[in-house]
């Protein structure tokens, strides 16, 4: 039988620690770049979306209810697929290293596909929390 984790925090989560990485990533990766005022619509909405991946789970953990963050984890996963889509209008655009935007969506699909996992888990009852 396999041995699940413990999770006593959103912390513990692995989902939030990848996508607290890829947003700190995201912020150093353009804060080092000259950015236009047309491109600074762009980046501004991808920070905006990224930060909310980890930030609605860590909202949702807090409200101690299963549903609420059941809820959230859908949130965090909207935010995420909304990620995709600022990161390939970005890629589009083609101001930016096409291997870094690439790398960042790679990561960024491997979270949207760990959130749907965890709703799939929790919908199904195999997620304790």
């Amino acid at each position: 039988m396999e041995k699940t984790a413990q999770i006593n925090t959103y912390k513990d989560l692995i989902v939030y620690q990848k996508a607290k990485k890829l947003t700190v990533d995201i912020v150093k990766y353009f804060s080092t770049k000259q950015i236009g005022k047309t491109k600074e619509f762009l980046v501004s909405q991808l920070f905006r979306a990224v930060s909310s991946i980890g930030a609605n789970l860590a909202e949702g953990f807090g409200r101690n209810y299963s549903r609420n963050f059941h809820q959230f984890v859908g949130i965090s996963r909207g935010s995420a697929f909304e990620v995709e889509y600022w990161l390939e209008i970005i890629l589009d655009v083609n101001e930016f290293e096409e291997s870094k935007i690439k790398e960042f969506l790679d990561r960024n699909i491997e979270i949207c596909k760990m959130l749907s996992g965890l709703m799939k888990n929790m919908k199904g009852g195999t997620t304790k929390y």
